[in-house]
């Protein structure tokens, strides 16, 4: 379950309150200040590291960049900072402000879990399409993917089949939990 902190943090706090917490727990802020603790799973960071790796082998050679836990807040979104289990950024991004992103990612990764499932659905993906980035990929697990893009949502089970920044990629990740 997510439990929110209301005590006016900065993104600055962040890694100091991660280690503070003395727990895996992924931590978010939204716009006021306020914490957004996930317990971690085993189950999400085997899914999250597998998918890293299939995005790198498949992705190196075009010079994109694969990138766990990249801070991102869209200014033109709801300013909450996100920190999306994966995202690919294009050879030459750059951090625009504190925590903005330019060009903005050619994909961006989320991997739902029980507390996080509705926001992921919903505030994320609006803020992910409102910052620019083509495709959005929700991986339910047990290996289940909706992909988002500005023209389609596409649905699979076990494997999804994409084009990221004009080369095609492959995740796929077993039916069963790890």
């Amino acid at each position: 379950m997510t439990d929110v902190v209301t005590s006016g943090y900065t993104a600055d706090d962040l890694e100091r309150l991660r280690h503070a917490f003395n727990v895996p727990v992924h931590v978010e802020l939204d716009p006021w200040g306020s914490l957004l603790v996930t317990p971690v799973d085993d189950d999400h960071e085997v899914a999250r590291a597998e998918l890293v790796r299939q995005a790198t082998l498949q992705l190196e050679a075009a010079g994109h960049i694969v990138a766990p836990s990249m801070p991102w807040s869209v200014p033109a979104g709801t300013s909450y900072l996100m920190i999306p289990d994966l995202v690919v950024l294009p050879a030459g991004w750059q951090r625009v402000g504190e925590w903005g992103l330019a060009p903005p990612p050619l994909l961006v990764v989320e991997i739902a879990s029980p507390a996080t499932r509705y926001v992921d659905r919903t505030r994320k993906l609006v803020d992910y399409r409102m910052g620019g980035a083509p495709l959005y990929l929700l991986v339910d697990l047990p290996a289940t993917f909706e992909a988002h893009d500005r023209t389609a949502i596409v649905k699979a089970t076990g494997a999804i089949d994409l084009l990221v920044g004009g080369h095609p990629v492959r995740f796929s990740l077993p039916r069963t939990s790890a």
